[in-house]
């Protein structure tokens, strides 16, 4: 049976304490695996500003979620889905939460992104030790 990939994007309420979002992050990586899925990577983005207030919410802290899981979306006998999500509900301060299932050609995509990023930042920094290096010449 082939995995299905997955990317589940939360929001946590953003007047929480900083030592408060870890436990959130790590009970949905429990429930992730718990259900057969293995996590990938989780990525933090940080707290940030909401376009529109929810729940008197004006902040949130964004977390992203990259998973792999047996079978299909329509395999409803282990669907992780649904359980990921009802977790998410019965949370009271996750405050929006999406999953979505990701096609082949999206994640090595991403790969190719995040490949290209760290180049980018690699040459940014090579050009800024080599200006510091020339400066201390002088």
């Amino acid at each position: 049976m082939s995995e299905s990939r997955y990317e589940s994007t939360f929001i946590i309420k953003g007047s929480l304490e900083d030592k408060d979002f870890e436990p959130i992050i790590t009970k949905t990586e429990d429930t992730i695996r718990r259900y057969g899925g293995t996590v990938l990577e989780m990525e933090r983005w940080g707290r940030k500003k909401l376009a529109y207030s929810i729940s008197r919410e004006t902040q949130g802290y964004y977390v992203t979620a990259h998973f792999t899981h047996p079978g299909t979306y329509e395999d409803r006998t282990s669907n992780i889905i649904s359980r990921l999500e009802r977790m998410f509900s019965l949370d009271e301060s996750v405050i929006r939460f999406l999953t979505l299932a990701r096609p082949e050609a999206v994640v090595k995509g991403r790969e190719a992104m995040k490949k290209r990023a760290s180049e980018i930042a690699a040459k940014r920094e090579a050009a800024v030790q080599a200006t510091e290096a020339s400066s201390i010449i002088i």
